[in-house]
C-alpha cells in the first residue's frame, strides 16, 4: 500500500560485518590519535634534546683549547675537528663567533651568517653571556657563550628539522596502507566467518522447521562444532530425541490404554447385557444375576483404578508442585494400613506395621507419600499367598527416614529390577492378577518429585520396596 514504509530487515551477516568493520575502524582511529598525533612533537623534542647534548659537549671541548698569541684565535685545525664532528653527527651548521660577532676565521663561518634570526640571537647571547635556543619554523637555533684562553666567544648551531615532518608523513602513509590492509583482511575474514555461521544457523532453522512440520521422526544433520552453535544443535538433537521418546511413549500409552480399557469395557458391556436379559426373562435366576453383577462391579472398579492412575500420570506430567512439610511416617503407615485392612482380609493376608515406637519424621508431601504406600501395599496384597503376611516397617537408615513394604510373594526377577518401574510394564513373576503396570511408575515419579527415592531392596524371600526420604532435622530428635 502506497505511503506505508517497508521495514528494513538485516540478517546476521551484514550485522556482523558492520559490527566488525565499525570495531576495526574505531580501533584504528584510536591508534591513530594515540600514536600519530604526538609523533611529530616527540621527534622534534628528541632532535632538540640530542642537539642540546651535542652542543654542550662541543662547547666543553672548545673551552679547553688554547689561543694563538699572534692571532688571538684558537688553532683552526682543532676548531675544525670539533665543529666537523658536530656537522657529521648531528647534521647541523655550527658557527664560532668572536665577542664582536665576527667569524673566528674564514674556515668557521659559511657565507649565510646573515640569516635574520642568527644575528639578533648571537648578539643577545654576547651581551648577556647566557645561552638561548629558538625554533623558527623548521629551523632550530642554539647559541651558547664560552671562553677560549680568556677570550669570549659565541657558539651558534643551526639545524633544519624538515626531516621530522617527512618522517611523520612517511609513517602516516604507512599507517593508512596498513589500516586499509587491516580493514580489508577483517572484511574478508568476517565475510568468511559470518558466512559459515549463517549457514550453520540456517541449517538449525531448517531442522527446527522440519521438526515442527514432520515431527520427531525427521532426521537432523549433525553439527560437529565445539562452539555455541554446536551446543544449540546438540540441544536440538536432544530435544528431538526426547520428543521421539515422548511420542513413542504417547503412542504406547494410547495403544496400551486402549487395549486395557477395551477388555474391561467389553466384559462390562457383556455382563450388563446378560443381566438385562435376565431381568427381561419371566424366570429370574437371582444367584446368577448376583454373580454377574459382582463381576460387573469388579470390572467397574478396574476401570476406576485405571482412570485414577491415568489422572495421576497426567498430574505428574503437568508438573504439579508437591508440598514439602514434616510427616510422621509411623502415623502415616498406620493410617494407610487401616484403610487397606478390608482389602487384606479379602485376600486372606495379614497386614501389619512394625516400628520401634519412636516417631520418625521426614520431609515430604503427605498425600503423595500415602499414594505411594497404597500402591506398594496393593501390589504386595495381590502377589502374597493366602495366610501370608505383608509388613510395613518404619525405619531410620543412614540419616534418612524410610518405609519398607515387604511381602511373601514370588519376588522380582533380577533382570526386571528396573523394568517394573517403567510405565505399562509388568513383571513376569506374579499371580496373574489384573493390573496395568502403572503403579510403580507413578510411585517412583512421585518420590522423585519429592526429592525421595523408591527402590527395590536386594532382600529375599519375597519383594521388599523402600521409600527413602530426607529426615526432618528439626524434629528428628523428638520422641
Amino acid at each position: 500500500m502506497a505511503g506505508v514504509p517497508i521495514p528494513l530487515r538485516l540478517g546476521w551477516r551484514p550485522r556482523l560485518l558492520a559490527a566488525l568493520l565499525f570495531t576495526s575502524a574505531i580501533t584504528l582511529g584510536v591508534a591513530a590519535l594515540a600514536l600519530l598525533s604526538p609523533l611529530e612533537q616527540r621527534l622534534r623534542a628528541s632532535a632538540e634534546s640530542s642537539l642540546q647534548t651535542a652542543v654542550s659537549e662541543a662547547r666543553a671541548e672548545l673551552a679547553e683549547l688554547q689561543v694563538n698569541p699572534e692571532t688571538h684565535l684558537p688553532e683552526p685545525d682543532e676548531v675544525h675537528a670539533i665543529l666537523g664532528l658536530l656537522r657529521r653527527v648531528q647534521g647541523a651548521q655550527p658557527y664560532l663567533l668572536t665577542s664582536r660577532l665576527a667569524p673566528a676565521g674564514p674556515p668557521f663561518g659559511p657565507g649565510d651568517f646573515d640569516i635574520p634570526p642568527i644575528y639578533p640571537l648571537a648578539q643577545q647571547v654576547a651581551q648577556t653571556h647566557r645561552g638561548s635556543a629558538v625554533l623558527r619554523g623548521n629551523l632550530y637555533i642554539i647559541a651558547k657563550p664560552l671562553r677560549i684562553g680568556g677570550e669570549r666567544y659565541v657558539l651558534v648551531v643551526l639545524k633544519h628539522l624538515d626531516y621530522v615532518a617527512n618522517a611523520v608523513a612517511t609513517v602516516e602513509s604507512a599507517f593508512i596502507v596498513a589500516a586499509a590492509a587491516g580493514l580489508g583482511s577483517a572484511l574478508l575474514i568476517g565475510f568468511g566467518l559470518s558466512g559459515r555461521l549463517v549457514r550453520r544457523l540456517r541449517k538449525l532453522r531448517d531442522a527446527a522447521r522440519a521438526l515442527e512440520r514432520h515431527g520427531p521422526k525427521v532426521a537432523i544433520g549433525v553439527d560437529e562444532g565445539k562452539d555455541e552453535v554446536g551446543e544449540v544443535a546438540a540441544a536440538l538433537r536432544t530435544m528431538k530425541e526426547r520428543l521421539a521418546e515422548q511420542d513413542n511413549a504417547l503412542r504406547s500409552f494410547v495403544a496400551t490404554a486402549s487395549h486395557e480399557l477395551r477388555t474391561p469395557l467389553a466384559s462390562l458391556e457383556g455382563l450388563l447385557e446378560l443381566i438385562d436379559e435376565d431381568l427381561r426373562a419371566e424366570s429370574l435366576d437371582l444367584a446368577d444375576a448376583r454373580q454377574r453383577t459382582g463381576r460387573a462391579r469388579q470390572q467397574a472398579r478396574r476401570l476406576a483404578k485405571l482412570a485414577a492412575d491415568l489422572l495421576d500420570l497426567s498430574r505428574i506430567d503437568s508438573g504439579v508442585q508437591l508440598r514439602s512439610e514434616p510427616v510422621e511416617l509411623g502415623e502415616l503407615a498406620r493410617a494407610v494400613a487401616a484403610e487397606m485392612e478390608l482389602q487384606a482380609a479379602g485376600h486372606g493376608v495379614v497386614l501389619r506395621v512394625r516400628s520401634d515406637g519412636r516417631p520418625v519424621w521426614a520431609k515430604g508431601d503427605p498425600g503423595a507419600l500415602a499414594r505411594i504406600l497404597r500402591i506398594l501395599l496393593d501390589n504386595a496384597l495381590r502377589v502374597s499367598p493366602k495366610e501370608g503376611t505383608v509388613e510395613v516397617a518404619v525405619e531410620r537408615a543412614n540419616g534418612a527416614a524410610q518405609l519398607v513394604v515387604s511381602d511373601e510373594g514370588p519376588g522380582v526377577d533380577p533382570s526386571e529390577r528396573e523394568l517394573i518401574f517403567a510405565r505399562f510394564a509388568r513383571g513376569k513373576a506374579g499371580t496373574g492378577a489384573p493390573g496395568f503396570g502403572l503403579g510403580l511408575a507413578i510411585g517412583r515419579e512421585l518420590a522423585q518429585r519429592m526429592g525421595a527415592e523408591l527402590k527395590l531392596l536386594d532382600r529375599s524371600p519375597g519383594a521388599h520396596f523402600a521409600v527413602s526420604l530426607p529426615a526432618d532435622a528439626d524434629l528428628a530428635g523428638q520422641g
